[in-house]
């Protein structure tokens, strides 16, 4: 009976361990830099740009509204994307001032929500 008992709690911890690697994801260990950003340049980055963060999610769920309506305000939509559009460019002048990447794409520039953790 205690042989079985070792072999069955070092198997169970053994599945434990398997299940753990197997189930891990990319960034799964909090925001990752690309090479040649500094953290504290990104952290203070991050801090800056959250709220223009949160509002551009803001107005993406307000123009989700828009677009949903049977007749939409074209007018309104305008408005919207022009507001969104202002805020990226917000978000790249400030990348580009605190010597950050700041390609649009997040394919060679600055991946927001990679480098920030959100």
């Amino acid at each position: 009976m205690k042989k079985f008992l070792t072999v069955f709690t070092l198997m169970a911890i053994l599945t434990v361990f398997a299940v753990g690697v197997s189930f891990a994801q990319k960034g799964m260990m909090g925001p990752q830099y690309p090479p040649g950003i500094d953290s504290a340049k990104a952290q203070q980055y991050c801090k800056e740009v959250q709220p223009l963060y949160q509002k551009d999610l803001q107005l993406r769920g307000e123009l989700l509204t828009l677009w949903a309506q049977p007749n939409p305000d074209w007018n309104a939509i305008k408005q919207k994307e022009q507001e969104r559009a202002n805020l990226r460019v917000e978000m790249h002048k400030k990348a580009y001032e605190m010597g950050l990447p700041y390609a649009p794409g997040g394919k060679k520039g600055l991946n927001i929500r990679r480098i920030c953790g959100w």
